[in-house]
């Protein structure tokens, strides 16, 4: 039997600095949802998502964001993924950017109910561990953003760096 519980993806690479983000959200949200959701830590190409959320009916993904001058910036996007993700990044540390995964998966019928996705613009994606200042202070409030989406509870706005 399926199983029917929100599934949150924490995207990333734990040693690339703020590119572990996704993973570091995907494992305070597991803390605080326990059995109502199941988290996956998804490290390494980008492929593997088609996996992990095909035919999934709820699915939010936590992912860094590429600099683009507003390090610590938080991004929600769900429904207009055409739109949003036409212009990926040109590299990716995930071999396949999320927006690809999503284009790929749309052609190949990989795709989940509904996708909800959290950005977090990153600043420091050198080799080494810990995120930066900027990107630190913003996982706890993506956190409850994401426990929000679960729970069905209010909308939290995410604070900004």
């Amino acid at each position: 039997m399926p199983d029917a519980r929100p599934l949150v993806l924490g995207v990333g690479t734990r040693h690339r600095r703020d590119d572990a983000v996704g993973l570091e959200v995907v494992t305070r949200v597991a803390a605080r949802v326990g059995e109502q959701a199941r988290t996956v830590p998804c490290e390494g190409d980008g492929t593997t998502l088609l996996d992990r959320w095909a035919g999934e009916p709820f699915v939010v993904l936590v992912d860094a964001l590429a600099p683009r001058g507003r390090p610590g910036r938080v991004e929600r996007l769900e429904g207009d993924f055409e739109a949003r993700l036409a212009d990926p990044p040109p590299t990716s540390t995930h071999g396949l950017s999320v927006g690809e995964a999503w284009r790929l998966g749309r052609s190949l019928g990989m795709l989940p109910g509904r996708l909800v996705v959290y950005g977090v613009e990153g600043v420091d994606f050198t080799p080494g561990f810990g995120l930066s200042e900027l990107v630190a202070r913003v996982v706890d409030p993506v956190v409850d953003a994401v426990v929000a989406e679960l729970t069905g509870g209010p909308r939290t706005v995410v604070a900004r760096a």
